[in-house]
């Protein structure tokens, strides 16, 4: 199962900005298993690949048992080689657990944008007693001093609207889309969406999909992210959107 909670070190090594250029987008995915994190991973590498761009991915486990941290690693970019992205290197954190975005926190650059699940997973050490888990705001005032941008959802609530708490990962997706915050179109995700989840839990998922980036439209009509003004390019030349 998951280690002990990272409520001190991890956040101490700092989101410093390394040699990730305007070409490169690094997307980092923190959850436990079970949450769905690696088809959320093959959705957006779907996506980018039917836009024309250049990806690299690697998906990273803890304890190779369910509740067991898990991490995705996307790289989307012309001349990106090594798919485990560099620390203090992720343009945007994808939390879909609270906790494992502390525990990754040593991977985001300073002007990262986060996007958080509030619902919590209570590790084995936490129901033992060896550890407590602290509270919401406590994790986001952590991650608020790291980074540019932080988004919170409570995607299972979202998720149990949609028709089944397991789309998690699916609202994630969309919230991911309604920050604009990737080159990648809503209309591809949806795409990817119908392509790769189980035949006959489309519909569904599109809705999970279609709740996450609503909720995230509207959060962001109050206190928007700044526009990136450029994005990897594409094998075309081409680049992708900048809106």
């Amino acid at each position: 199962m998951r280690s002990s909670l990272p409520l001190e070190g991890n956040t101490s090594s700092g989101c410093s900005i390394v040699n990730a250029g305007p070409e490169e987008l690094n997307i980092l995915i923190a959850g436990v298993g079970g949450q769905g994190n690696l088809l959320a991973s093959e959705i957006i590498s779907w996506a980018s690949v039917r836009e024309g761009f250049k990806i690299r991915v690697a998906d990273i486990f803890g304890a190779a048992q369910r509740g067991g941290a898990v991490t995705s690693h996307i790289r989307i970019g012309k001349e990106v080689y090594n798919p485990v992205m560099p620390r203090g290197s992720a343009h945007i954190l994808l939390g879909f657990e609270p906790v494992e975005c502390l525990r990754a926190a040593g991977f985001l650059r300073s002007d990262c944008t986060a996007i958080i699940n509030t619902r919590m997973i209570v590790p084995s050490s936490v129901t033992l007693g060896q550890a407590s888990y602290p509270a919401m705001d406590e994790i986001t005032e952590l991650i608020g001093k790291l980074v540019r941008k932080i988004v919170t959802l409570d995607a299972a609530s979202l998720a149990l609207k949609a028709g089944d708490a397991l789309m998690v990962n699916i609202v994630m997706v969309g919230a991911l889309a309604g920050t604009g915050a990737t080159p990648i179109h809503k209309e591809t995700f949806t795409e990817a969406i119908s392509n790769l989840v189980p035949s006959g839990t489309e519909q569904n998922n599109r809705k999970a999909f279609n709740l996450g980036f609503e909720e995230v439209q509207e959060k962001l009509k109050k206190s928007p992210i700044e526009a990136r003004t450029s994005y990897p390019a594409l094998p075309s030349g081409k680049t992708g959107k900048t809106s």
